[in-house]
């Protein structure tokens, strides 16, 4: 016997308007951004004025810097990617626990005197909404934010063991140029563009197998099938 009940009348959500901002671009090589210039959401935090800082004494606040940094996946075509830093203090026993700007969570070093904190893994992933978010700090402590630092860094890696490494890379505008030439589609080049696509996609590959089996999923009866796909 079924349980569902009839509700005749139930509460809409209620929710802030969505603001539509033109789409900006920030230019450069590296930059600063300093953390009183951001949208911030939520309770428990201050901005002091004089130092130019954000003082954050419990969890909460969340920082938005979308509308101030680059674009993430800008340069990714060139091998670059959006190293991103914060400058930071904190009492000596705060323990401030954030999510990063590659979405990691991460417990920041105390550090009375000043700190810098550089996320490794926006390497692999920066996050659509560049956001700074607290998730905790020890009762009664506190977290001061005062810039996030980025840079335009290459993907060619160099190990910290190894002193002799040149830690820039030199590059050919004309290569640099040629990424961005539109090519003559052709058979082999779009060969490769699946290929690829295959090697950095799994979603992708699972789909490119689905369409593999398509033929002899026709040949099933069609009721087994729906209720093998368990669509509702």
């Amino acid at each position: 016997m079924s349980t569902r009940e009839f509700f005749e009348r139930t509460k809409k959500t209620v929710m802030r308007r969505p603001i539509i901002k033109k789409e900006t671009d920030v230019l450069g090589q590296s930059g600063i951004i300093w953390a009183s210039e951001a949208t911030i959401f939520g309770p428990n935090y201050y901005h002091d004025v004089e130092q130019n800082l954000i003082e954050i004494y419990d969890a909460g606040a969340a920082l938005v810097f979308r509308d101030l940094l680059p674009r993430k996946d800008k340069y990714a075509r060139e091998g670059l990617y959006l190293q991103l830093s914060i400058a930071y203090r904190t009492t000596e026993n705060a323990n401030a626990n954030i999510r990063t700007f590659s979405g990691n969570h991460v417990t920041l070093p105390n550090s009375v005197a000043g700190a810098m904190f550089v996320d490794p893994n926006t390497y692999y992933w920066v996050s659509d909404d560049l956001t700074l978010n607290i998730n905790s700090i020890f009762s009664g402590e506190k977290l001061w934010l005062q810039r996030v630092e980025w840079e335009w860094v290459s993907k060619d890696v160099i190990y910290d063991d190894d002193p002799f490494s040149d830690p820039y890379v030199v590059r050919d505008r004309e290569q640099i140029e040629e990424i961005y030439k539109t090519k003559e589609v052709t058979k082999d080049l779009v060969k490769n563009f699946l290929i690829e696509r295959i090697k950095k996609d799994d979603q992708f590959a699972k789909r490119c197998l689905s369409l593999l089996n398509h033929d002899q999923l026709l040949q099933r009866d069609l009721i087994a099938l729906y209720k093998d796909l368990g669509i509702q």
